[in-house]
């Protein structure tokens, strides 16, 4: 990491003419003095230092492509669009406990699942990734890690067709060539890429640990929309790869049995909570509504389609 810092400072130190007492003293005051730069040229704005890419030559700054989201009528990413609502206001609420949680141990890879399709894990990785990535401090990846269905680019109104991790992993393009910003946010995002004919086979190559520990010298929060528990066994190796797992489970939809199974599979030591997801409690609402944000949104836990 040293290197990389260093060789940031040399470039900087170039466009200063040389003057090494203009040059930032942090990654972060380098990376901030980067991002304006970009602004005011208008271009993509470079995000990065070399070593998430594949050198760690200066001249190689990692400049990720900005990408302006244009999410659905029916995405209810509140955390994006209705910030004043209920809804957004949980997704604080678990934000705060995941940090609190992460003074008291290891806590960057969070792996999100849940026990069958339909129960919203998607939209409550999107929502907690928009979250965690208001903080000035600390910066956050989503990865789409759901290789067979991937929905996030959907989800923010995305080209599907952009490549990403099964990109990577194959060696058709580098990680410097995957990562995304998204336009308006402080979230960087690595979609899932084309399906792959064999999703378990290709994470189990080898290289999604490498791309993992790569991303975690950048990103204090690595946030994973992985694919249910059932009928598969790909979240089953995201889960040894992460620091703690979030499952969801959507009221009207997720069968006690199938939830009885997974806890029962799960490492309790990994297992950070269960999020309830379409809640309903008309008492939170008139609580709400006297002391909060009036909103338009609905003020259940947002519940979409995984």
């Amino acid at each position: 990491m040293s290197h990389i810092f260093e060789a940031l400072q040399r470039a900087e130190a170039e466009r200063s003419g040389g003057n090494s007492s203009k040059v930032p003293d942090s990654v972060a005051d380098l990376l901030e003095r980067a991002l304006a730069r970009g602004d005011q040229r208008g271009e993509a704005v470079p995000v990065l230092g070399a070593a998430i890419g594949d050198s760690l030559d200066a001249e190689t700054l990692l400049a990720a492509r900005v990408l302006l989201p244009t999410p659905a009528g029916d995405a209810r990413l509140v955390c994006l669009n209705d910030q004043g609502s209920l809804a957004a206001e949980k997704f604080r609420v678990l934000g705060l406990r995941l940090r609190n949680l992460r003074e008291k141990r290891k806590l960057k890879r969070i792996v999100v699942t849940s026990t069958i399709p339909e129960e919203g894990k998607t939209l409550c990785a999107a929502n907690l990734a928009l979250n965690q990535s208001r903080s000035k401090v600390l910066r956050t990846l989503l990865v789409d890690g759901d290789l067979r269905r991937p929905a996030l680019c959907s989800r923010f109104g995305l080209s599907r067709s952009l490549p990403g991790l099964t990109e990577c992993l194959r060696g058709e393009k580098q990680l410097s060539e995957v990562l995304y910003k998204l336009n308006g946010t402080n979230l960087w995002f690595l979609p899932a890429g084309t399906p792959p004919e064999n999703p378990l086979e290709l994470m189990q190559s080898g290289r999604t640990a490498d791309l993992l520990d790569r991303l975690g010298n950048f990103f204090d929060w690595v946030i994973i929309d992985s694919p249910p528990v059932f009928p598969l066994a790909d979240t089953a190796f995201w889960m040894k790869l992460s620091d703690g797992v979030l499952l969801v489970v959507r009221e009207g939809v997720s069968e006690r049995q199938p939830l009885k199974r997974v806890m029962e599979i799960v490492d309790r030591s990994v297992l950070l909570g269960i999020v309830v997801n379409s809640y309903t409690n008309g008492d939170h609402k008139s609580y709400y509504q006297r002391y909060g944000a009036p909103s338009s949104s609905p003020v259940e836990s947002p519940a979409e389609n995984s």
